[in-house]
């Protein structure tokens, strides 16, 4: 007979433990959490205006486990925005927090003094106001969070997601292409570590058992090379990572995970959470592993489904350093593939199924399932696997060799739980295949431009040869580089510090690129680490052209058009993309000029780009530029 472990820190840390052989982690909390919506208080149907509030709260992450976080509006994910393309938004934020914060809305193509980062506007203190204004362009699945020193914060709960439905939708519902609206769920991904009372945290982050399941080669390890439980709980830092000195955190607050800029003598690195959260909550144990599903947790909640139909999930990867490699197995263990249909700008113009080999480029995860590195997001709809009422069918989230050192030995745990109900009528079964059209189905007939076969005519500026001579660059090579312990773009720590003269004043730096609006460019960002790394452009979608192998040579030519915004570079290689640098309306809605300004450019694994590993692409009207 099966027993449950059941302490809400034993849950904390995944220690929920079945007695069936091949037990194995699943992590406990039987919620599973719908989001809140934003609310809408003006009257115009194509103005969407509300107010965003950053405060402290505590909240139960799941079987009682409460949890000192910072949350918006109270909640953890924040609310959920919809729009539909071209909606005007209003944002009315203030940040109640104890340090500066600002919102960034990732992904979107607004206007640069919208975009909610240290060059593009000076941080919201405690107490004060801000109010984002800007249009929404392009359809896609999207999410908001912190930019000033954004580590702490997200892993703290302050995340949210933001849908902008696509156009080419209500045909494609309506020919049966895709899940309605009522089998679609937005769910964001994230993860944290609870601190015990002192004297009880762990001292290696995920505590080593070979019963657990690991996705990786041998027995499961836990961690000691990055700071654990125990050192970030018992020895708190500041928000800068340097040690506070006030002695271990209470039970239920959420450490500071950022490393200190003087890491190169410490440890620099930030383990994944010890909780894995579902909409900010922790998802229900299940015994066993995704090829042998055991017993799932008493009292767990689900979603009902029935044989046969069809569920679209749109996920957000909302991490500051966790991989979420996503496979779903049936009651036996089976794989039901995963097909995306769209992502971060929208629909695709055909279905696919990711994963496996494609070209010569081995992605490292299987064919059918998803992979969500820092910050991504995907729109996947799949069929529900037949089944006898009472069957569970499970989302788990596995290991990925993301690190120098391969995997990042941390346990597979479920992430969705749903069970048959019943079997949907004969006429109602959804169907799905790879290469299936959706923007390019006949009822849309709307494909995504391709950018791919253009002449390019556009170059980077030499910024020493502009009419007011600034620092930057202008290679059109991007490198990600380790120095001295540090992560880097092209060698050089990228640090943008307040100034007392405002945001306005802060200093280009030797990274910086510099181009003019309307231009299309074809960059490289070249990965010279040891690691992944998930390439981020504020305020510009861009289209990959092709991956580079070790030795410059193409190892995956893209066959198909999207545009994007994050994109995950393996070890020695290099992604190759092209960028339109598409002007839009400043704040005021109307007047051009809205993507002049200083955008960043990061890896997304949040403490890399705190620590160096970010610059900024400065867009400059065509007047202030040198002369073809």
């Amino acid at each position: 007979m099966s027993w449950w472990l059941l302490t809400p820190y034993a849950l904390a840390i995944g220690l929920v433990l079945v007695t069936n052989p091949g037990q194995g982690l699943a992590q406990g909390g039987p919620s599973q959490a719908r989001l809140s919506r934003a609310i809408d208080i003006n009257p115009d149907p194509d103005i969407f205006e509300t107010t965003i509030v950053a405060t402290e709260a505590t909240v139960d992450l799941g079987d009682g486990l409460l949890a000192n976080v910072y949350t918006y509006n109270g909640t953890v994910p924040g609310p959920e925005f919809r729009f539909k393309v071209g909606d005007q938004v209003i944002i009315h934020f203030t940040n109640f927090l104890p340090e500066a914060s600002g919102i960034h809305w990732h992904g979107v193509e607004l206007n640069n003094a919208s975009d909610g980062t240290p060059v593009t506007q000076d941080p919201v203190k405690n107490g004060e106001s801000y109010t984002y204004r800007f249009v929404v362009p392009h359809p896609g699945v999207y999410w908001y969070h912190p930019h000033f020193k954004p580590t702490n914060p997200e892993f703290k709960g302050q995340y949210g997601s933001f849908i902008v439905e696509d156009p080419a939708e209500p045909a494609l519902r309506a020919a049966g292409v895709i899940p309605n609206r009522g089998h679609t769920r937005t769910l964001v991904l994230s993860d944290t570590t609870v601190c015990k009372a002192p004297g009880e945290n762990d001292p290696e982050t995920f505590p080593p058992d070979p019963s657990l399941p690991w996705s990786g080669e041998g027995p499961f390890s836990g961690q000691t090379l990055f700071p654990t439980p125990d050192e970030l709980c018992e020895n708190p830092r500041d928000n800068s990572g340097n040690p506070l000195g006030t002695g271990p955190l209470a039970a239920g607050e959420i450490p500071n995970v950022q490393a200190s800029d003087s890491c190169a003598f410490r440890k620099c690195g930030t383990h994944e959470g010890q909780l894995v959260l579902v909409n900010g909550k922790m998802p229900a144990a299940r015994a066993g592993s995704p090829a042998a599903p055991g017993e799932l947790a008493g009292g767990a909640s689900v979603i009902n489904v029935k044989a046969g139909s069809g569920l679209r999930l749109q996920l957000i990867g909302a991490t500051v350093t966790r991989y979420f490699r996503l496979l779903m197995t049936d009651q036996n263990g089976d794989q039901v593939p995963l097909y995306r249909i769209g992502g971060e700008g929208g629909l695709l113009d055909r279905v696919r199924v990711e994963g496996g080999t494609q070209d010569l480029l081995d992605t490292e995860y299987d064919s059918g399932e998803i992979l969500l590195a820092p910050s991504d997001r995907a729109d996947v709809a799949l069929v529900v696997p037949d089944g006898r009422p009472g069957d569970i069918v499970t989302l788990w989230t596995r290991d990925y060799p993301r690190t120098g050192r391969g995997f990042a030995n941390i346990p597979t745990v479920p992430v969705l739980h749903l069970r048959i109900v019943a079997s949907a009528n004969k006429g109602r079964r959804y169907a799905i295949s790879e290469g299936d059209p959706l923007r390019v189905h006949p009822r849309v007939d709307d494909p995504t431009e391709d950018l791919r076969g253009l002449p390019i005519t556009d170059h980077l500026l030499d910024p020493a040869l502009l009419p007011d001579p600034k620092p930057g660059s202008a290679d059109e090579t991007i490198r990600f580089l380790v120095s001295l312990a540090r992560p880097t773009i092209d060698g050089v720590v990228g640090s943008f510090p307040p100034q007392e003269d405002g945001y306005e004043s802060i200093p280009h730096i030797a990274t910086s690129r510099f181009a003019r609006v309307g231009d299309l460019l074809e960059l490289e960002v070249e990965n010279q680490t040891r690691a992944h790394h998930p390439f981020h452009l504020h305020g510009f979608s861009f289209q990959p052209v092709r991956v580079l192998g070790p030795f410059r040579d193409t190892v995956l030519t893209f066959d198909y058009s999207e545009q994007i915004d994050t994109f995950n570079i393996p070890v020695d290689h290099t992604l190759v993309f092209r960028v339109r640098l598409n002007d839009r309306p400043r704040m005021d809605w109307t007047s051009p000029g809205g993507a002049l300004g200083r955008w960043f450019f990061h890896c997304h694994i949040s403490y890399h780009a705190t620590l160096g590993m970010i610059s900024e692409l400065v867009v400059l009207e065509l007047d202030e530029s040198v002369e073809d």
